[in-house]
């Protein structure tokens, strides 16, 4: 049996790592929270604030992916952490920073069985 070297084994860990489609993902209570466009603001009017939350990837995750794919997975980070609370809605606070980004949550109702 051929040994294998240190590096390649470490490459191969890197590879499946990075090949893997997201890092985070959507608690089943999360399936309801909604994230709202930071310039549609109107469409949480109506809403409850419940908090604000920052929400992070782990370090260095920006490094390797995409914008769009960073921004995806906090803002299913930000959809998890709203479910907790009790929030239906999410609303981005600020701008991606590096790998983390705040969010407004809200409770609009709309998850809740009246």
């Amino acid at each position: 049996m051929k040994k294998i070297s240190h590096s390649r084994l470490v490459i191969a860990l890197i590879a499946t790592l990075i090949g893997g489609c997201a890092f985070v993902s959507l608690d089943s209570a999360a399936r309801n929270v909604t994230v709202i466009p930071a310039g549609k603001t109107t469409l949480v009017a109506e809403c409850k604030f419940l908090s604000n939350t920052t929400v992070t990837l782990w370090n260095k995750a920006d490094t390797f992916q995409s914008d769009d794919t960073v921004e995806g997975q906090l803002n299913i980070l930000a959809r998890n952490e709203a479910a907790k609370i009790g929030g239906d809605a999410v609303v981005a606070a600020s701008a991606v920073n590096g790998n983390q980004r705040t969010f407004k949550v809200y409770d609009c109702g709309t998850s809740k069985n009246k």
